[in-house]
């Protein structure tokens, strides 16, 4: 679960850098100020420099571009952005030491904004996509989000002598949208080379009673901690969190609201695999959760398991109108089956939610992943970039150490 993520722009003064070569077969960190179609390929070694800063309300398109960064991948703040990312590649580098606050390695990062897609991209060791503060569209389709047929490895929180909460995607931004969705997107971590908390996570989101935020039919492996055989952990998969504060408005004006979870697919994740912890007129159905519990060698997990679990974490009575149903549910414990689903305060309702017969193995989940594979290819849905790049793409490779 997040907590308030507040933004502060600008260096100290006197602040220098190092300079640090830029890898060959890339450019330079690059700022845009005007709208229009940009391809290319940019980097930044140093973590307090965007390695794509976006200065501009203009509608701004990347596409079929390669762009690595020790910290932000690509930023927008303050511009009312307008932003299409699409067939691009993105990679973490080893993170720098920072100068005022901790800066993840976003893939993507944005306050204010109109309107948002990400289609058809790669991420690599990233902390994921980030959409927050305000949203200052028209409620039409052209002023939306849309997160959809991506693949990502690894969504990676730490930083420089630490670590920061990251998540494939979280949103967290006030006011009401439309049209929202994040589908058929394929996210695998592995443990200790990724560090997720939420691998889904809307804070303080809303869309509306007519067009609910849609999150469906995405597959998600893996949530761990660093180590991962720890025994603490928070994160999970899919979440509708509310954890608001004071001065943010009534709650039941800005809490997450008008969600629908659905036909999604969670596998071999620790703590929790769909939770609502705040909100109101979420429907979490039709997912499926399949859990061995334990590592690829064997070794059974430390940390908590659980399929679904529901209820106004935080107190603000804003919780109501929620429901679980129709899941299919299959997760191990340390000590065998663990079907305990948790829902102690009645905010949210369950019904109809079903159990996987028998023990789920490493072979299950494996048998999670073909189901997924059959879904792409039945729909003839193509995940990641697709085969257009120009010949000046540098090797793929690993690059956190």
């Amino acid at each position: 679960m997040l907590f308030a993520y507040y933004y502060t722009q600008g260096h100290l003064p006197g602040a220098k850098r190092s300079a640090k070569a830029t890898t060959q077969g890339y450019d330079d960190p690059i700022v845009i100020r005007k709208g229009g179609t940009y391809s290319g390929n940019w980097e930044s070694k140093d973590s307090e420099v965007a390695a794509v800063e976006i200065r501009t309300a203009e509608p701004v398109v990347i596409e079929n571009s390669n762009i690595r960064g020790a910290g932000y991948l690509i930023k927008s703040w303050g511009h009312a952005a307008h932003i299409t990312v699409r067939n691009t590649k993105g990679y973490g580098l080893p993170p720098t030491p920072w100068i005022l606050y901790e800066k993840p390695r976003r893939f993507l990062i944005v306050n204010n904004f109109r309107h948002v897609v990400v289609e058809n991209c790669y991420l690599e060791q990233t902390a994921g996509i980030y959409i927050g503060d305000t949203y200052l569209g028209n409620g039409s389709p052209e002023n939306t989000i849309k997160i959809r047929y991506n693949v990502a490895r690894n969504i990676d929180g730490r930083i420089h002598d630490g670590w920061y909460r990251a998540q494939f995607v979280q949103f967290n931004f006030r006011n009401p949208i439309q049209h929202a969705e994040i589908a058929w997107n394929e996210v695998i971590n592995e443990p200790d080379s990724s560090l997720v908390e939420d691998n889904i996570n809307l804070s303080n989101s809303r869309g509306t009673a007519a067009s609910p935020i849609r999150i469906h039919n995405n597959y998600i492996q893996g949530a761990y901690p660093i180590p991962a055989d720890s025994k603490e952990y928070s994160g999970g998969g899919i979440i509708a969190d509310s954890w608001y504060e004071d001065g943010m408005g009534e709650p039941k004006e800005v809490a997450t609201a008008h969600v629908q979870v659905y036909d999604n697919q969670t596998v071999n994740l620790g703590n929790y695999n769909y939770a609502i912890a705040g909100g109101n007129n979420i429907k979490i159905f039709n997912n499926r959760a399949v859990n061995a519990a334990r590592f690829k060698n064997g070794k059974k997990f430390r940390m908590w398991t659980q399929g679904l679990y529901g209820y106004d974490y935080y107190n603000k009575n804003a919780t109501f109108d929620n429901t679980f149903h129709s899941n299919m549910i299959g997760v191990m414990g340390q000590d065998g089956r663990n079907d305990n689903h948790y829902f102690p305060d009645g905010t949210v309702r369950e019904h109809n939610n079903a159990f996987i017969d028998g023990e789920i193995t490493i072979e299950s989940e494996k048998a999670e992943y073909r189901i997924w594979k059959s879904k792409l290819e039945k729909r003839n849905i193509l995940v990641g970039p697709r085969p257009t790049l120009p010949a000046k793409t540098p090797k793929d490779s690993t690059l956190m150490p």
